[in-house]
């Protein structure tokens, strides 16, 4: 249901442009809430304290990580959304920073009572951002000995398949030693969703089963939305999986997704969803997704029409796509979760 406005920019480091995202975990039954305050040109991390998760009280000493935290040459213009989390009765924050030379990182930083912090190291640098991007709203999360570091980057270089969009998602598979600040890959870098609209992934953790939320937007482009006076939206909350060294996506149950059961001819096969099309090519083992036909163009701040993607993905004859419409956004997974797809869709 809606609340009431929890945290609201009332104070000299965070009056403004405001509470940016950050992160909560409970402690000594009270919920600690970790977020961005922005004043005077600098950004940085807050506290403030909930019994009753409606609420929020911030800790008098704020700001508690700030430009004092940061190694030299990152700047406190641009360092924010803290995401907290605990590992061996120690609490660890990862945030988000650019360095002077224009690249961005993701920094690690470490607690033993979430007030009083010191920097541990930089997990991972983005040197090739164009037109001054920024990694964003970081996300770790572990299973079985590993960890998935999770996250969302701005004006990313194309390679292959990977980031044909202005903003998305990316993650990789690793391991991570929490004393000395360092981030193993084990995996390439990937996309857990291939669609035209997916950016900020938000991550929590129940019953040792994760469950996530993204932004169905991004910044510079044309909705439709706009002439409907509202912008963004959220997708659906979808399950995380491991599956070796890639993440998957898998809808809820009563989530009202529909299914799509078929097998290919020749080789190929095309599967409309409302006015979505989904080209299989088992020759080139490729998947191409369209939203040509959408009644209005989305189109970025560079004039290009965002309307359709190709990937390659490993696939036989049979194919399963699972499916949630509504208004304005379509979610698809192919195959279980081998591939998906967010988008803004209107028809």
């Amino acid at each position: 249901k809606q609340c009431e406005i929890s945290l609201y920019p009332d104070q000299v480091y965070d009056c403004d442009l405001g509470c940016f995202s950050g992160s909560s975990i409970v402690h000594d039954n009270r919920i600690y809430a970790l977020y961005t305050g922005v004043a005077n040109g600098k950004q940085r991390q807050c506290l403030a304290i909930s019994e009753d998760g409606y609420t929020y009280k911030k800790y008098e000493h704020n700001p508690i990580i700030d430009e004092r935290h940061l190694p030299n040459g990152y700047l406190v213009s641009d360092f924010r959304d803290p995401k907290v989390f605990e590992i061996n009765n120690k609490y660890y924050v990862l945030c988000v920073c650019r360095n002077e030379n224009n690249y961005s990182s993701i920094l690690l930083f470490e607690s033993e009572d979430l007030i009083n912090y010191r920097f541990v190291n930089v997990l991972k640098s983005f040197y090739d951002l164009k037109k001054g991007g920024m990694v964003e709203c970081p996300e770790i999360i572990f299973k079985d000995g590993k960890c998935a570091l999770i996250y969302s980057l701005q004006n990313p270089t194309t390679k292959g398949d990977l980031y044909q969009n202005s903003f998305v998602v990316g993650y990789q598979i690793g391991t991570l030693d929490v004393n000395k600040g360092i981030f193993t890959p084990i995996g390439p870098e990937r996309e857990i969703d291939k669609g035209f609209d997916s950016y900020a992934l938000q991550v929590i953790e129940k019953d040792n089963e994760f469950y996530s939320v993204s932004w169905m937007s991004s910044w510079g482009i044309n909705y439709p939305s706009k002439k409907e006076g509202y912008a963004g939206q959220l997708s659906l909350i979808k399950k995380i999986i491991f599956d070796d060294d890639k993440l998957k996506y898998q809808f809820l149950e009563n989530q009202n997704t529909k299914i799509i059961k078929g097998k290919l001819i020749n080789d190929e096969a095309t599967i409309k969803v409302n006015n979505v099309l989904i080209d299989f090519d088992k020759a080139h083992q490729t998947i191409t997704i369209s939203r040509k036909n959408m009644e209005d163009q989305i189109i970025d701040e560079d004039g290009v029409i965002i309307d359709s993607r190709t990937f390659h993905l490993s696939f036989n004859e049979e194919i399963k796509v699972e499916y949630h419409l509504d208004n304005s956004c379509l979610e698809i997974s192919i195959n279980d979760g081998d591939a998906f797809f967010s988008m803004i869709n209107y028809y």
